[in-house]
């Protein structure tokens, strides 16, 4: 039974966000989406160079945004309003 879309999001600082976390935070929205973990680790390696990406100058703010909905899981970094990285992942 696949899960009932959600949008869940965060928004960093220019201090950025440890690798631990985003590594916890791709694991746990995965599970909750049907998708297998297999794809954790270099997820996080994604999630962790898009956030430093967008996080590289001082006054930057980077938002990490997630999208369920049927069938797909939709990942996208942001920064001061621009696209840094997205993916999407298939979900049972």
């Amino acid at each position: 039974m696949s899960a009932k879309p959600f949008y869940f999001a965060l928004e960093f600082s220019s201090q950025g966000a440890s690798a631990q976390l985003l590594g916890d935070l791709a694991a746990q929205v995965l599970e909750h989406a049907g998708s297998s973990r297999d794809a954790v680790p270099e997820l996080t390696e994604s999630l962790q160079k898009a956030v430093a990406q967008g996080t590289a100058a001082a006054d930057s703010r980077c938002d990490v945004q997630f999208r369920l909905q049927p069938g797909k899981l939709e990942i996208v970094v942001s920064s001061n309003g621009g696209r840094v990285w997205q993916t999407t992942l298939p979900v049972s």
